[in-house]
């Protein structure tokens, strides 16, 4: 076997590395095919040390928190994808502007600082239970749920860039607007700006009543979303005035398949993988909802979700509404 300087390089810090990793078992639609190198970030030295050697070689490199809210391309992804598996978790008391607040790493799923915040008597997070992935894609892409969001959660995100500088930056840095930010805006795949970690506000509460709180949010989802298949969470923005899986449901599509692939039949806006489905597949229902919602109401749908690694710019400009 020749010998990989970058392979060599990554193990020389990073625990766990890859080639040719298939990315869909690190996203949740399980769809993806391979990226060319692939490592798991335990802390920020790894994720600094990864970076470093992607530049080094003139890799692309990109970072995956929980793998929601993206559709890898069945062609896998050009260069390093990073694993964030940044844990660490803690509440610090007496926060300006907050009793106290919750300190996490990014690659924390917003469930596991939910029940974290509750079981410690705080209130603020109770909303994450709905939030599928981690702190770090939240802060991206704004995640919300129950009329609440990281904009209005959020006291500040720590980021470093490519270069490895830190900073830290506030919800008026981030530009926030519906399921937008200036990070996601400013690089929708291959990324120079890292989110590390998060503070949030809390607020002292009862236990029992953040828990009992917690469980109305989960029996609420589990009755008005399919969150035991395989998806990547709302597929589309909602529109000014209406919901996007309303307006599916209307246009006659609930419960379409394509390939392995299926608008859910009981929430329109999810897309599901019933195995074996392509994101092709995926693809294909998405323009499939586009047209059609356009068609009979004349709304042109967004999607929340967004094209990552191998992607032809004719799909990509079509899914965004920039080509016919």
């Amino acid at each position: 076997m020749n010998p990989d300087p970058i392979m060599d390089q990554l193990k020389t810090c990073l625990k766990r590395v890859a080639r040719q990793e298939l990315m869909s078992r690190h996203a949740s639609w399980q769809i993806g095919g391979p990226a060319d190198y692939f490592c798991v970030a335990d802390n920020e030295e790894q994720l600094q040390h990864a970076i470093r050697v992607a530049a080094e070689h003139h890799l692309p490199w990109l970072v995956l928190g929980g793998g929601n809210n993206v559709l890898i391309s069945d062609e896998g992804i050009e260069g390093l994808v990073i694993l964030n598996r940044l844990r660490n978790v803690a509440i610090e008391p007496h926060t300006v502007g907050a009793e106290a607040c919750l300190s996490c790493g990014a690659g924390v799923f917003f469930a596991r600082a939910a029940l974290f915040t509750a079981r410690h008597g705080y209130s603020g997070m109770e909303w994450g239970i709905s939030i599928p992935g981690t702190v770090g894609g939240g802060v991206v892409n704004n995640a919300g749920a129950h009329w609440l969001d990281v904009q209005r959660s959020l006291i500040t995100a720590d980021v470093i860039d490519g270069e490895g500088r830190r900073d830290r930056l506030t919800p008026p840095d981030l530009a926030y607007r519906y399921r937008e930010s200036a990070l996601k805006s400013a690089h929708a795949t291959q990324t120079h700006l890292v989110v590390t970690g998060a503070r949030f506000r809390l607020e002292p509460e009862q236990p029992e009543v953040a828990l009992r709180r917690i469980e109305e949010f989960r029996e609420h989802r589990q009755r008005t979303q399919p969150i035991k298949e395989a998806s990547a969470g709302s597929t589309f923005k909602n529109p000014p005035g209406d919901h996007a899986g309303a307006l599916i449901d209307r246009a006659g599509l609930k419960g379409r398949r394509l390939g392995g692939a299926q608008i859910a039949p009981l929430h329109a806006n999810f897309i599901l993988n019933h195995g074996g489905a392509s994101a092709g597949d995926v693809v294909g229902l998405i323009r499939l909802a586009q047209v059609e919602v356009e068609r009979q109401f004349g709304v042109r749908l967004e999607p929340e979700v967004q094209l990552i690694g191998r992607w032809p710019q004719d799909v990509v400009g079509a899914l965004q509404g920039n080509a016919a």
